[in-house]
Formats: structure tokens, C-alpha cells, sequence
């Protein structure tokens, strides 16, 4: 005969080991779609880096605060001359700069050099003690496991405590070797980590492979289709690798063949920008790096619905909801079932929407429903 006390103990035993369900960024304070790598020190050669160097890095530094891009990083590494009075200038233009703009809603990072190079502790100690209250993030490079980067969170917090800042940056940890691929879970779930960057070029370096412009969302698929399940698993987010083609813009004389065949390559390499963001929040990816100002609306326009569709998705809820008051938990919206999971996967379209200001709370009021109740259907 079914006991059922001893039925309800077990439930309630199951119940209170349950975790947490997890979705994309649920752990994530920001959002961002397009990043971008600005240069902290740029010079011509021949130049002083302390008067050159600094009137034309300073210019590329500005740059953050004019461009039209979620979330931008200084870049202390790739971007800088490996050589150690370019370091030098690059961390101190960086925390300049840092503590001089006002980045507006952006989100502001910093790149330090590697753990494993000579400048990383000058890197961390310089620029966070001068402008670690006015960052959100720090792009970690080339690291291979959890415990290096629950090292360097450490590290981070007795420099911010020791300097008086009461913020803590999160940690943006570029998955650039098979190892860290490998352990990618255990990066994900540090309380400190806010997404999982994928480093193409260091991957395909490491396991002998090739990054081609045309075809590395094939070649690389393995990699980047998983890494928004495991960052998403986490409540994090995973953020694509850039795409390969820069679009210079046209430098023969209008007209002349040359100019032609210019400006076709850097439509192809804009196009080719656009697909690549497609295919990113296709597949769950929350945005994507960003090497030239122009592939900046294309990345981002790729996390933006038009508004047509984001009315269609928020129309989906709104039937829903309705169905579900009279007894109903799916019903068909056209050819499209509309059942609870599919309401959940259209609502990042909304989401975007609303932070885009493609809708507007009218939209939402419009609907006869509260924002929040709307939420609570898609498993927001």
C-alpha cells in the first residue's frame, strides 16, 4: 500500500537539494552586445612615446567615448608593443584615460597583459589602484584553469581594497587553449567570472587548426556551439571571437577599377560581420568582439529585432497568458505552437527590443498585462 507521508518526506527531501535553473547571463549585472579592443598605446614609428606616443594613443583612447558600442576594453596586450616602455605608457595612458572620460552607459574594461608575462602585475597593481572604480570588467587572458583565475580574483580584490574602491570587477576569461576549453564549467561557475570569450586564433593555434574568414563557423563549430551551453549552464554569458575580414573602407581614386574592387571587398567583409552576429545569437552567444569601428552596427544590429518581430514575440506571450487564464497551456499562433518554451525562447527578442527602444513600455501597457507577470510566463 502507498505510504503517501513517506512519498511527501521524499519530495520535500528532493525538493530541498534542488539547484537553481539556470539561463544565459542570469548572474550578469551588464549586457552587452558588440565589444570592442581599443589600442592603449599607438605610435608611428620614429615617434616619442611620451609626446607622440601619447597625443596618438590618447585619440584611440577618446574613441570610447564617441563610438556607438555596449562595451569597449584598453587594451594593455595584443594591441600594445611587447616591449617594456610601450607597457609602461600603455598602463599609464590606460589609467588615464580611465580616470579622466566619462564612458556614459558603456561597459568599461581593461586588458591586462597575461598571467604569465613580465608586465601582469604592473598591469593590475598600475591600473587598478589609479582607476579601479571606474571598471566593470577585466579581460583575462591565456589562462588554463579555474584556479588561476580564482588566483587572479584575489589578486584583483586586494589591490581594489587596498586602493579604497568599493567595486569589484568581474573577470571576462578568453578560452584560447584546449585545456581551458576543457575546463570551461569549472571557469564558468567562479562567482567572479561574467562570461566565457572564445580566443580563435590562440585555439586554432594550439590544437594546429586554421581561422578562416569564410568557412571558421564551420571549421571551429565544436568549440563556439558549446560554449554558450556551458556559460549558459552557469548563469553566464558567452561572447564570439571576431570575424576575420576587417572592412577598410575604399583609398584608390573613385572610380578606377581598383576603388571597385575596394569597395566590393569591404562590403563582403561587413556582410561577412553581419553573418557571423547572426549566427552568434543563433546560437545563444550574448554578443560579440569587435576589431573595426564599421562591423560595429552590424554585430549589434544582430541582437536588435526589428520591430515587427519584437511585437510578434510579445504578442505570443500576451496569447498565452490569456490561453493559460482560460484553461489552456499551448495553443497555436498561426503555424507556430505557442507553449511555454517557445514564449521563453522568443522573450530575449522582447528583451532586446526593449533595451534597444525598438518597443516602449506603451507597447508592453498596451497589452493589458504587467511587465513583470509577462517575465514570470517566459521563465524570466
Amino acid at each position: 500500500m502507498l505510504q503517501r507521508d513517506d512519498i511527501h518526506h521524499e519530495v520535500e527531501v528532493l525538493q530541498k537539494r534542488l539547484v537553481t535553473p539556470q539561463r544565459r547571463g542570469r548572474l550578469v549585472p551588464y549586457r552587452r552586445r558588440g565589444v570592442m579592443a581599443i589600442p592603449a598605446f599607438k605610435m608611428l614609428a620614429g615617434g616619442d612615446p611620451a609626446v607622440d606616443g601619447r597625443a596618438q594613443s590618447w585619440k584611440l583612447l577618446q574613441k570610447a567615448t564617441e563610438m556607438p558600442i555596449d562595451c569597449f576594453f584598453y587594451d594593455l596586450e595584443d594591441a600594445a608593443p611587447d616591449q617594456p616602455e610601450f607597457k609602461a605608457f600603455a598602463r599609464k595612458f590606460c589609467a588615464e584615460a580611465l580616470q579622466h572620460f566619462d564612458f556614459a552607459q558603456r561597459v568599461v574594461a581593461f586588458r591586462p597583459n597575461d598571467v604569465r608575462s613580465a608586465y601582469f602585475e604592473d598591469d593590475l597593481v598600475d591600473v587598478l589602484t589609479a582607476a579601479g572604480h571606474k571598471l566593470h570588467a577585466i579581460v583575462i587572458a591565456k589562462t588554463e584553469d579555474s584556479s588561476e583565475i580564482s588566483a587572479i580574483a584575489r589578486l584583483i580584490a586586494q589591490i581594489q581594497r587596498h586602493a579604497g574602491h568599493e567595486n569589484r570587477p568581474l573577470l571576462e576569461v578568453l578560452i584560447e587553449s584546449p585545456r581551458a576549453f576543457q575546463q570551461a564549467q569549472a571557469i564558468a561557475s567562479l562567482p567572479c567570472v561574467a562570461s566565457l570569450t572564445f580566443g580563435a586564433w590562440d585555439f586554432a593555434r594550439l590544437v594546429g587548426g586554421e581561422v578562416r574568414a569564410e568557412t571558421w563557423l564551420t571549421d571551429l563549430g565544436a568549440v563556439r556551439q558549446l560554449l554558450p551551453v556551458i556559460a549558459a549552464s552557469e548563469g553566464k554569458d558567452a561572447v564570439d571571437a571576431v570575424t576575420a575580414m576587417l572592412p577598410i573602407r575604399p583609398t584608390a581614386q573613385a572610380g578606377t577599377a581598383e576603388h571597385a574592387a575596394q569597395a566590393e571587398a569591404r562590403a563582403h567583409a561587413l556582410a561577412l560581420a553581419a553573418r557571423d552576429a547572426e549566427n552568434a545569437k543563433i546560437l545563444g552567444f550574448a554578443g560579440k568582439w569587435v576589431l573595426h569601428p564599421d562591423q560595429i552596427a552590424p554585430i549589434q544590429n544582430a541582437w536588435l529585432p526589428t520591430r515587427e518581430r519584437a511585437l510578434q514575440a510579445l504578442g505570443l506571450a500576451v496569447q498565452y497568458a490569456r490561453a493559460a487564464q482560460t484553461g489552456s497551456g499551448a495553443e497555436l499562433a498561426g503555424t507556430q505552437l505557442a507553449d511555454r518554451a517557445v514564449i521563453g525562447a522568443d522573450w530575449w527578442l522582447v528583451e532586446d527590443a526593449l533595451r534597444g527602444a525598438v518597443l516602449t513600455d506603451a507597447d508592453v501597457a498596451a497589452t493589458g498585462l504587467e511587465l513583470r507577470a509577462l517575465r514570470a510566463i517566459a521563465g524570466v
